[in-house]
């Protein structure tokens, strides 16, 4: 990568190196010593120089008046080929957000379990500089990916510690937080302290939601730790909407709940506390009810409704009644190959509308959805 300016962002160039076998032999030479008595001849002598190879590969640099010695190599030739190759820069023309896959895959090396964190002295996760080397991006790029939850970051999680670096909430992590969370919408209605914003909306101060969320994980999940603010903020940040000019990372004084995302989460809540009688599926009108008991009775606003089940639950008809059975996008993997493959082993025929939830993360339009339903179509 190089740069013809400071500004990196508007002067950075991307190369690509790229081994291309060729016939030609390439001999590095150092420049040739020119003598200080400024005599023209010799040194126009000197710069009129042929190279030679001899059948050992030896390389003899052979002036027109006079032999010269000089320390030479060839380059191109890779070690046990007989063929020689070189290497040449061609400039990439990338669009935006190039190296998403490659920054879902890196950040899922390390999964973050809240229940059984690393320990202080360990190294967990990649700062931003090791994660532009591995995507073959620039600091910029990924710095502007990360701070915004963008081009495959919108699922990375900012490791607790003293140096930020990057990772993955573990499942069962995002399920412990996300159930937290409900609990503490519902039992706190009254007792969270609200303002008034400017635009006349009401806002939740953050300080208060975060101890609540913090002391409901450890109760409900009998943890001798703490959880961490970075995991209890990229819990809240999908279902809050806030005023903030800086990075997502930096957790607002106050925030605005997300009608939509709260009730999605409740949703989560409904089907991670079981079906009734044990069995595998929930029925339409026992799970409708269920979740409007989990969702806040701060506004009627709250209303559960089956359009917002995308990438949570599917549904089948059973003895002409309806049931859903629990199926997170946020539990299958990265790969959209590997991702198709597993909604198809859960359930053999989609159609793109049912499918596109489970791929809005991944950014793919409803044509390229289409032809990986196609291609992997049992």
């Amino acid at each position: 990568r190089s740069s013809t300016g400071s500004d990196s962002r508007k002067k950075a160039k991307t190369l690509d190196l790229v081994r291309v076998e060729t016939s030609n032999t390439y001999i590095v030479t150092p420049p040739m010593a020119i003598n200080n008595d400024g005599n023209s001849e010799q040194q126009g002598d000197s710069k009129r120089q042929k190279l030679t190879s001899s059948g050992k590969g030896t390389t003899i640099t052979t002036a027109t008046k006079q032999l010269v010695t000089m320390p030479a190599r060839s380059i191109g030739v890779v070690p046990g080929e007989n063929s020689p190759s070189c290497f040449f820069l061609d400039p990439m023309v990338l669009s935006q957000g190039h190296f998403a896959n490659k920054l879902r895959t890196a950040l899922s090396r390390w999964v973050y379990n809240p229940l059984e964190p690393p320990s202080a002295a360990a190294l967990f996760g990649y700062t931003t500089r090791e994660l532009a080397h591995i995507c073959r991006s620039s600091l910029s790029e990924m710095e502007y990916a990360l701070s915004n939850r963008v081009y495959g970051a919108e699922d990375a999680l900012v490791i607790p510690d003293d140096v930020t670096r990057y990772g993955m909430l573990s499942e069962e992590g995002r399920q412990t937080v996300s159930m937290a969370i409900v609990s503490t919408l519902l039992e706190s209605d009254l007792d969270l302290e609200w303002t008034s914003q400017d635009d006349g909306e009401k806002a939740m101060d953050m300080l208060p939601l975060v101890q609540e969320v913090r002391s409901n994980w450890q109760r409900e999940e009998g943890a001798d730790n703490e959880l961490a603010d970075e995991v209890i903020w990229h819990g809240l940040r999908p279902i809050v909407s806030y005023k903030s000019a800086g990075s997502k990372d930096e957790m607002p004084k106050q925030v605005q709940l997300i009608v939509e995302e709260v009730a999605k989460l409740a949703a989560h809540h409904v089907f991670l506390r079981g079906t009734p009688r044990s069995a595998a599926c929930w029925e339409e009108d026992e799970f409708m009810e269920a979740w409007s008991i989990r969702l806040p009775t701060m506004t009627d606003k709250y209303q559960p409704s089956l359009e917002l089940l995308g990438g949570i639950a599917i549904s089948e008809m059973v003895e002409d009644k309806r049931q859903w059975r629990y199926f997170p996008a946020s539990s299958l993997p990265l790969n959209p190959s590997l991702r198709i493959k597993s909604m198809l082993a859960m359930r053999n025929a989609w159609a793109v509308e049912e499918a596109k939830p489970y791929f809005e993360k991944l950014t793919m339009n409803e044509s390229e959805i289409a032809d990986l339903l196609k291609t992997h179509k049992k």
